[in-house]
């Protein structure tokens, strides 16, 4: 049975006015992600790639192109409505935490405060699923500035999924890991697609920090470009000779 496409960008282009000039930073880019898949988007950190993730989120807006999400057309929205979807359909894992000092239990409920009118009591039990889930219930009551590297990003996808999205998106939240973390938060990664039933749309900076995906994208001078599409085995030898080696360096020396 073909899933769903929970997110459709469709001839999307995003530029930034510099000293009056518009510099682009993307041009005509047209991708999707269907429900329980894992699309990733591989790209240097002066390439766009979290442009392209806040342009998903509904944090900016294209300058020409569609952004449907489940379903709907959200560029056509008023804030007030744009809101209103993003907060029931999608989940947003980034680097940054919390801005105030709240424990991770209220940080990691607060988009179901601010989207849904759960009761206390259905609040709190999902809350602790989700830190129990991802292995972190231990920190309900820490601070950010308490957590390891790795226990950042377990409460980051706790927060990102315990409103059921039904689009997950990834901001560089697995750059730096080292190899063996990389992975287990790639299978973590790839269930929680399975148990919520949402699509995901990650970025990363290399490629094997994207590996295994089930479709890999490039994005470089201003263009995606496919790298592989592992649903059908349809790996691009020229592009993953040239992806994988950096990692490989980088962990030689």
């Amino acid at each position: 049975m073909v899933s769903e496409p929970v997110l459709v960008l469709e001839g999307v282009w995003k530029g930034f006015d510099r000293g009056g000039r518009v510099l682009s930073v993307f041009e005509d880019v047209s991708f999707s992600v269907c429900e329980r898949e894992v699309v990733s988007v591989v790209g240097t950190r002066d390439q766009g790639k979290t442009t392209l993730l806040k342009i998903a989120a509904g944090i900016e807006t294209p300058d020409r192109g569609s952004v449907c999400v489940d379903g709907r057309d959200v560029t056509g929205l008023n804030d007030e409505q744009l809101s209103g979807v993003l907060r029931q359909k999608v989940g947003l894992a980034a680097r940054s935490g919390p801005g105030t000092p709240e424990s991770m239990r209220d940080y990691v409920g607060m988009p179901i405060a601010a989207g849904q009118r759960w009761s206390w009591r259905v609040r709190r039990q999902r809350i602790a699923e989700v830190l129990e889930r991802l292995g972190v219930a231990d920190c309900a009551q820490s601070s950010w500035d308490e957590l390891s590297t790795w226990q950042r990003v377990r409460v980051e996808l706790a927060s990102a999924i315990v409103n059921r999205p039904r689009l997950l998106l990834v901001d560089d939240v697995l750059d730096g890991l080292g190899l063996g973390k990389t992975d287990e938060a790639m299978r973590i990664v790839h269930d929680l697609a399975q148990e919520v039933g949402c699509g995901v749309l990650m970025v990363a900076s290399d490629f094997m920090a994207a590996n295994p995906s089930d479709v890999i994208w490039e994005l470089h001078d201003k263009k995606l470009k496919l790298m592989a599409d592992n649903r059908s085995n349809n790996i691009h030898p020229i592009h993953a000779r040239q992806a994988m080696p950096r990692r490989a360096d980088a962990h030689g020396r």
